[in-house]
């Protein structure tokens, strides 16, 4: 008699690899009939749970038990399962509150507007995408006095909090996003090296900015920036 093969991926975010093998130690050395994988990606962490069993009911519930448990660790930490992606995910979200996005990106340039819009459907919630990249786009699209850019640079919290804010106004969303950093190879300085981000959410009750410092190459650091600032609107 046939054995039945089923798999469920399960996709977080906002943890490290290490941090994930660590909450989830004794349920990667289950064996037998079931496998378990860990694999990763950019600001993203794949469990891969395959289980062997002699009927599709058997093989779904082996997969459910596991999944329950792994979900009741991690809970917010899961953005999704098998083929969702985390821009489909804050898409469904989105829709779901009746809520807009506004965005303007510095380092990512566009990248962010781009996955966002790489789901069918984005139109519906989507507002506007700004790609601000100089100091003069930032002051006469968002508003953002230069006097701030030079006092704290254009790689800065409260350039940022400024790009979100004044994106969301701009655009009447109700939130807005704002991205600014250092993708490198060139521009580091001392006190601002390679792979520092700062993302800012904004909405009208609210506004909050996170400092992240990427490793990797410029296009690493593009799209982890975007994963970032996907995930901040997904958790808050």
């Amino acid at each position: 008699m046939g054995r039945i093969i089923k798999s469920r991926i399960i996709k977080i975010t906002g943890l490290a690899e290490s941090s994930v093998n660590e909450i989830l130690e004794d349920i990667l050395k289950i064996s037998g009939n079931i496998e378990m994988g860990i694999y990763p990606y950019p600001e993203e962490i794949h469990v891969k749970i395959t289980v062997n069993e002699t009927n599709e009911k058997s093989a779904k519930l082996a997969i459910n038990k596991i999944q329950k448990k792994i979900v009741e660790r991690l809970k917010d930490y899961i953005f999704g399962y098998d083929n969702e992606t985390l821009e489909e995910n804050v898409g469904k979200m989105l829709l779901k509150s009746k809520k807009t996005l506004a965005i303007s990106e510095s380092c990512s340039g566009g990248l962010l507007a781009s996955r966002i819009t790489d789901v069918p459907g984005s139109s519906n919630y989507f507002k506007l995408g700004l790609v601000t990249y100089s100091n003069e786009s930032k002051n006469k699209l968002l508003d953002i006095p230069m006097e701030t850019i030079k006092k704290y640079g254009a790689v800065s919290k409260q350039v940022a909090i400024l790009m979100a804010k004044n994106v969301r106004k701009l655009a009447g969303a109700s939130y807005g996003i704002g991205i600014t950093g250092i993708a490198g190879p060139s521009g580091a300085t001392d006190k601002k090296p390679i792979g520092l981000v700062y993302i800012a959410l904004a909405a009208k009750e609210k506004t909050l900015c996170k400092e992240f410092h990427f490793i990797g190459t410029r296009g690493l650091i593009k799209y982890k920036s975007t994963q970032a600032g996907l995930n901040l609107l997904r958790v808050n």
